[in-house]
């Protein structure tokens, strides 16, 4: 329903420009919706003291940086090819999914690391 309200001719993805709205309307819903979940389940989570939920609400604010990331790349990548760049900046895609998974292997870390640290004080 979003494609046909936000993406003019969605049915043409063998184009460039409409592949390109499509990573930017899926960025952009993905943004607004991980904002809305992450902060009710932050509020949540404080309100319950539950760490599982402040651990959902942080993985909701993790996609939504992801898909500023995402957004990002979509920007440079429909930047036309130059004369520097004869083919294209279509590698800014690849770039940004590389920054992507780097950015939630850390949070994966991280939480892994304060749940195990949580563990070992409450249980040994």
């Amino acid at each position: 329903m979003l494609k046909k309200w936000f993406i003019p001719n969605y049915q043409n993805v063998e184009s460039a420009s409409v592949r390109n709205r499509y990573g930017t309307v899926a960025s952009f819903f993905g943004i607004f919706t991980n904002v809305l979940l992450g902060v009710m389940k932050l509020i949540i989570g404080f309100l319950s003291n539950s760490v599982t939920i402040l651990a959902d609400a942080t993985n909701n604010l993790s996609d939504m940086i992801a898909s500023i990331i995402t957004l990002v790349g979509f920007r440079f990548s429909a930047k036309r090819p130059s004369k520097e760049h004869p083919y294209g900046y279509a590698r800014y895609e690849y770039i940004a999914n590389l920054f992507v998974s780097l950015f939630i292997f850390f949070i994966g870390l991280f939480l892994l690391k304060s749940h195990l640290k949580r563990f070992y004080i409450h249980h040994l």
